[in-house]
């Protein structure tokens, strides 16, 4: 009986090793990769992680299939990930509202220690909007405004950064405001151009179109530097408000996520993907391009959550349960 389960327990053993050194020893993938969406088909994370996906098929000749997941503020599609094994073949595109998370919600992962970080691909700018018929033409009179109609600014907000920067903005530059929370940011545009809402943050790539359609006005970008979509427009920062909104893709894994793995995704991405058609037609319609590798990339997750949860509890944030 003791030989029987010394034979298991070396068979057990060599099947791990064997699949720990399938990810090591150069062949991954040797199937197809799931990219896991937490969003539903053809918002911005959508389009970025099939970009992506298409860049990693022809690269390294194996399907990366993108599957979508929505519901529960992303919750579902981390679990889709977190619950398959760690081995490289189930994938997430991650947003940057995953940052913003932990400042409005007490998670059931752990934000930071339950993901591998591989690739920071795109960031998002984005921009402080009003309606076109509003009576201003920059934040500064946005703001003038705001003071001079106490009660009445109304700002939409589907969640993540662009909710945080809207309300932070209110709130540094002296006016009242009142948030309205919807499912999805074509209802805020929606709500905006009808004008039922005063202003909005809105990502670049949704707020270009419309703007160059003269369906909204773009007052400002709420991020360190100005956006490539909009060079004309100032940051708030130079306006005396330091807000960072901005947004960002990136593709992660699971934590211990074999580094042989993390490596050769990041060097395939940073060879066929940066600076390349694929992401270019990103940055074409708004975003900005971005090449952050595992290292930065934890850097940077770490830094946003915490600088996220002290804004939260600068608003004031109760944060509950999710």
């Amino acid at each position: 009986m003791r030989l029987v389960h010394v034979v298991v327990l070396a068979v057990g053993l060599g099947l791990v090793g064997l699949a720990l050194g399938n990810a090591q020893d150069g062949s991954y993938p040797s199937r197809t990769v799931k990219i896991v969406v937490a969003t539903g088909p053809g918002g911005a994370t959508d389009v970025t992680a099939r970009s992506v996906a298409q860049t990693l098929n022809e690269s390294l000749g194996q399907y990366f299939v993108v599957e979508n997941h929505p519901g529960a503020r992303g919750l579902i599609g981390v679990n889709a990930m977190l619950r398959e094994k760690r081995d490289g073949y189930t994938l997430l595109l991650m947003a940057s509202s995953q940052s913003v998370l932990p400042a409005f919600y007490e998670l059931p992962y752990d934000p930071v220690g339950d993901f591998s970080p591989i690739a920071l691909v795109t960031i998002v700018p984005v921009i402080l909007v009003a309606r076109a018929d509003l009576p201003v033409t920059s934040a500064a009179e946005l703001i003038q405004y705001g003071k001079q109609h106490p009660g009445e600014m109304t700002y939409g907000f589907q969640g993540g950064a662009t909710q945080i920067a809207a309300a932070l903005f209110a709130k540094r530059a002296g006016f009242e405001a009142t948030g309205i929370p919807y499912t999805a940011s074509a209802q805020v545009a929606t709500e905006l151009i009808a004008g039922r809402l005063a202003f909005v943050m809105m990502t670049a790539e949704q707020a270009k179109p419309l703007a160059d359609a003269g369906k909204l006005r773009a007052l400002a970008t709420a991020g360190t530097k100005r956006a490539t979509a909009f060079p004309d427009l100032p940051t708030l920062a130079e306006l005396g408000l330091p807000i960072e909104g901005t947004g960002w893709f990136g593709l992660v894994g699971p934590r211990d996520l074999p580094k042989p793995v993390s490596d050769k995704l990041y060097a395939t991405l940073k060879a066929n993907y940066v600076g390349k058609p694929a992401q270019a037609r990103l940055v074409d319609a708004g975003m900005e391009p971005a090449d952050q590798g595992p290292a930065e990339f934890t850097a940077r997750l770490k830094d946003e959550i915490e600088r996220y949860i002290q804004i939260g509890n600068e608003l004031g944030i109760k944060k509950i349960r999710l």
